[in-house]
């Protein structure tokens, strides 16, 4: 098992998870949308039409896309909830490495994809390319 870098008191400090409930005055990013974008929900692959409010090129909330003949505008609680993570606090905006004794820091997209695939094709080297997989949650 893993073993914590710092305490999890601080871990909650810095990155949640926050409490279940929304603001006073809102999650911030309602406004009245610049455009509807139809398009598809991006959680799994079934693909749910869905209608995206867009303003300033930053999605602020979706409408169902009734018109839509596959969910005919409906979306399961995990499309839905997606949607409204955008503007959650707890959400992690850059990667984040782990260093022994201090908690998280940040670090650049590309140190971290640089980092994956070397620890992927370590994994490979030391056991055969059949010891990694990635899976493909369905729902």
């Amino acid at each position: 098992m893993a073993k914590l870098p710092i305490e999890t008191e601080k871990i909650i400090e810095q990155y949640g998870p926050s409490l279940n409930f929304p603001p006073k005055d809102g999650y911030p990013g309602r406004d009245e949308p610049d455009k509807v974008i139809n398009t598809h929900c991006c959680f799994c692959g079934m693909q749910c039409g869905i209608k995206l409010l867009v303003k300033e090129n930053k999605v602020v909330g979706f409408d169902p896309w009734m018109e839509f003949p596959f969910n005919e505008g409906r979306l399961c609680p995990k499309g839905v909830q997606r949607y409204l993570q955008n503007n959650h606090p707890d959400r992690l905006l850059t990667p984040i490495q782990r260093i022994e004794g201090k908690g998280f820091s940040p670090i650049s997209w590309d140190h971290a994809l640089s980092h994956t695939v070397s620890e992927i094709q370590r994994i490979q080297s030391a056991y055969g390319n059949d010891a990694f997989q990635c899976y493909q949650a369905y729902h």
